[in-house]
């Protein structure tokens, strides 16, 4: 692991394409990772939360593991899956999968329905670095699992999990970011789009990114400048797409979801035409959804056109 290749840069979240019947459309699977990495993005990963990994089931997910497989190798685009389920045979059974599509990165948080103490934190690392001793772990660190890790829960993983490579900073402050990259600057961690700017500057290698299935550019563009210490630029660039954000949610209040959002503006942005399911019960974003955001782009924030 001393040689492994670091990761960085902008890491798109991929929306799980529903067929009518709640099948994965692996059609549109291959085309969204042909788009991404004619993007120039730097890696893809699903099966997060807007990848929908709270309603995937088994073969929903070997469905989605061969698909992305396929389009991984065929596009050389490095991707993730996210295992995450709420016991560690849950989590080693996907991760299995996605290793036998070509998958070696994998994004796992802590099962969290009961949330776990710190020997079980161990146990569960320790147990996937035994069943996976091949395999590369992210975790995502979200505070909903009830425990979010710190510089030193990083540094007693390691000692029972080296395949840890990094983490997903979700939530927390710049403070908690500073110290975990501090104890493990040996580590790729990453951030959300919100946390760029301050995370690039104390040491997150990149970001995995919502917006980047709206405007694959302006993610990169805002990457490149925070990579450059550009600062002021990268700024302006965030808080304009805070604005965009804001704007279209004085219109969109009725969807609360982050999956039926991100597939909103993968309609706008990289894919037109993405299907809009999200699985029951959960609220999907429907056509006129499209039309709001697709119209305010076009009359407001026109740089977001993806070209």
């Amino acid at each position: 692991m001393s040689h492994r290749e670091r990761i960085h840069g902008v890491w798109v979240a991929m929306p799980t394409p529903w067929n009518a019947d709640f099948t994965i459309d692996a059609g549109c699977v291959n085309e969204l990772v042909s788009r991404y990495a004619e993007a120039g993005l730097h890696g893809a990963y699903t099966t997060g939360t807007d990848g929908e990994m709270h309603v995937m089931d088994l073969p929903d997910f070997q469905k989605l593991a061969e698909a992305v497989g396929q389009s991984s190798a065929a596009t050389g685009l490095p991707f993730q899956m996210g295992c995450t389920w709420n016991h560690t045979e849950g989590v080693i059974a996907r991760a299995r999968i996605a290793r036998d599509n070509g998958i070696r990165r994998i994004q796992v948080a802590l099962p969290a329905w009961v949330v776990l103490n710190d020997l079980e934190i161990l146990r569960f690392f320790e147990d996937l670095q035994n069943a996976l001793p091949d395999m590369e772990f992210i975790h995502y660190n979200i505070a909903r699992t009830g425990r979010f890790l710190n510089g030193d829960d990083y540094r007693a993983v390691l000692d029972v999990a080296p395949n840890l490579i990094g983490s997903k900073h979700t939530g927390g402050d710049v403070s908690s970011l500073i110290d975990i990259v501090q104890q493990t600057p040996q580590l790729d961690h990453f951030v959300v789009d919100g946390q760029i700017v301050p995370g690039a500057l104390f040491g997150a290698r990149g970001f995995y990114s919502f917006i980047a299935n709206l405007a694959p550019h302006i993610t990169l563009k805002l990457w490149n400048d925070c990579a450059a210490g550009n600062w002021e630029v990268a700024a302006r660039t965030r808080e304009r797409i805070d604005r965009l954000f804001r704007d279209w949610r004085v219109s969109s209040a009725h969807i609360t979801g982050s999956p039926a959002l991100g597939k909103i503006a993968t309609s706008v942005g990289i894919l037109p035409g993405m299907p809009l399911r999200v699985r029951p019960p959960y609220q999907p974003g429907e056509i006129a959804d499209v039309k709001v955001l697709r119209d305010l782009i076009a009359t407001s924030y026109r740089d977001f056109v993806n070209e």
